[in-house]
């Protein structure tokens, strides 16, 4: 529902004292703001006016006209008794609309919170790259048409109620692949009868007419879309030009990073295979589960927070994606929760990070074209949702998917996923030298403009803050996590490793960074710095950590967080 989707955007704005706050009532009230009571009469027909958040004439106009046909007291004030039935949508008298018109007067407005929400959202979701400043001009429609043809929908730039479902669902409303059960990962019925056979494909013979937007994205004519085609036993989505390239080339593998020399296996110390954990260097506990890595996708939006799982993993890889935000790759090898998620999709620095331990990867699906490339690393993929993976009701989708990672790596091994019974070490594990160490009490890492954290020692471990653009203005938040039992407390690492990699930018349009090469490492360790560089020759390799000599550097066992920055940002520090 508009309202509904209106509300749940709002609230992730900054908070604004606003005149009109049904909020002041009850807390479940959808009407935050004078453009929520605006939208709202709307929708019931009554205000038919420019939707700009200032209640004046036309705004107490519709006010009254409502109480009046609703058999309240027309007095224009919005009371509790106003509030009530403004929200109790099943028994309001409604005034004639035309739908259309509401749709395109939404479409129309200039400035305002709504489309301010609206471009969070797009930017979140990696289609709007400008300033988030609420005016619907023209990189805004653009945004909005490529999400349009991205969702299945009219590419009209008018937000309608039908755009706003779909930007609510996410990536949930375009393109998934699910590699084990051959459906698109979303809840709509495919009629595979019309899908294009690729192996037998023939241009002049399919209708594949369209146009090239105003953004360099094709488009596709109306009587042929969306596109589903099939390859290497699954069936996807194909929404763009890029994507039905990718299918109908060769162009199955990712963007090939610079490849050097394979480097090897790492020097270690008070290291044995199958007894200290390749993960984390720790020894393992004699019932544990090891039989295979799986790395979990674990969602960092706004509204998958606390997350379930960083906590319980034996290490967490932390990367950038689109709409400059993070997701986490939570690494299982020898410990296992029965509640982990939020669960999203993959993106292309996961496959680097799994590799070298022959690691199996878990997401809720991927951009079109992206995991054929994945398994082209030689890391395999399960995104089906079995028993294995359940949805929570207290989250809305899409960040409401979870799994049980014992069954998760049960099922990988029945699937043959198992490569090795002795993964290698990921790092150089073994014991520092504490005279290379300086004395540092926190760090402060950048991803983007948008998000920021923070690592602060307390004596024992350190503690993880956070900034995020789309929380508002407020830095150093602290993030928790929740168990399943609800328990909640602040995610902490007793080793911090960051590792500061060259961006690039996916074909597809995502933004990542490259593992294979070289850069600057930084390890915090019981509150001391030690500062170094990591190489890698391949994705087969694990991660050198080498001081400026091409000495090693021996990294404290112990589950380690993983931060890949991109290395136009510098770490700041406090003593």
């Amino acid at each position: 529902m508009l309202v509904s989707f209106l509300a749940s955007l709002l609230i992730l704005s900054s908070p604004v004292s606003h005149n009109y706050n049904c909020a002041d009532y009850d807390k479940s009230n959808l009407i935050r703001s004078e453009i929520m009571l605006q939208v709202v009469l709307k929708n019931y027909g009554y205000y038919t006016a420019k939707i700009d958040g200032d209640f004046g004439p036309a705004s107490k106009k519709a006010l009254k006209e409502f109480q009046s046909s609703n058999n309240l007291v027309s007095d224009g004030i919005l009371g509790k008794n106003t509030c009530k039935k403004l929200n109790n949508k099943a028994n309001v008298v409604k005034k004639s609309v035309n739908t259309a018109k509401s749709i395109n007067t939404t479409s129309q407005i200039t400035k305002s919170t709504e489309i301010l929400n609206v471009q969070r959202r797009l930017s979140e979701l990696g289609f709007y790259k400008g300033e988030i400043d609420g005016i619907n001009g023209t990189r805004t429609k653009i945004a909005v048409q490529n999400f349009q043809s991205k969702a299945g929908l009219t590419p009209d730039g008018i937000i309608g109620p039908k755009t706003l479902s779909a930007l609510e669902k996410g990536e949930e409303s375009y393109v998934t692949i699910d590699n084990s059960n051959n459906n698109v990962n979303n809840s709509t019925t495919i009629d595979t009868s019309s899908a294009l056979d690729l192996r037998n494909y023939d241009p002049s013979k399919q209708c594949i007419n369209g146009y090239v937007d105003s953004n360099n994205v094709w488009v596709a004519d109306p009587c042929f879309y969306p596109v589903f085609v099939y390859r290497f036993g699954n069936i996807a989505q194909v929404n763009s030009q890029n994507e039905l390239d990718a299918y109908l080339g060769d162009r199955w593998s990712l963007e090939k990073e610079k490849t050097y020399a394979t480097i090897g296996r790492v020097d270690t110390q008070n290291y044995t295979d199958g007894i200290n954990s390749p993960v984390n260097g720790l020894v393992m506990p004699s019932n544990a589960n090891n039989k295979i890595v799986i790395g979990i996708k674990n969602d960092n939006n706004v509204r998958a927070r606390p997350q379930s799982g960083p906590q319980q993993a034996d290490a967490v890889f932390e990367v950038l994606v689109e709409g400059g935000m993070t997701r986490f790759i939570n690494i299982f090898y020898e410990s296992d929760t029965t509640y982990h998620g939020p669960i999203r999709s993959a993106r292309p620095t996961d496959p680097s990070v799994l590799r070298p331990l022959d690691g199996v990867l878990v997401a809720s699906g991927a951009t079109g074209g992206l995991i054929p490339e994945i398994l082209d690393i030689g890391v395999p993929v399960i995104t089906d949702r079995r028993p294995e993976f359940f949805r929570i009701n207290s989250r809305r989708a899409p960040h409401n998917l979870y799994a049980d990672t014992a069954k998760l790596k049960n099922l990988a091994i029945s699937k043959g996923y198992k490569k090795s019974d002795n993964p290698q070490p990921l790092f150089p594990w073994g014991s520092p030298n504490y005279n290379k160490w300086s004395n540092v009490n926190s760090v402060t890492l950048k991803f983007s403009s948008q998000t920021t954290t923070k690592w602060t020692w307390n004596g024992s471990e350190y503690l993880r803050t956070y900034y995020d653009a789309y929380e508002g203005s407020s830095s150093n938040i602290v993030h928790n996590w929740i168990n399943v039992n609800g328990s909640v407390g602040q995610i902490s690492t007793t080793t911090l490793i960051a590792l500061f990699c060259e961006p690039y930018m996916h074909p597809l349009q995502l933004p990542s960074v490259k593992t294979v090469g070289q850069g600057r490492a930084i390890i915090l360790h019981n509150g001391k710095l030690l500062d170094g560089f990591w190489k890698r020759g391949s994705n087969l390799d694990p991660f050198h950590i080498v001081d400026s000599g091409g000495n090693t550097l021996y990294l404290p066992p112990g589950k380690p967080w993983i931060s890949l920055v991109p290395s136009t940002y510098i770490p700041t520090f406090d003593n």
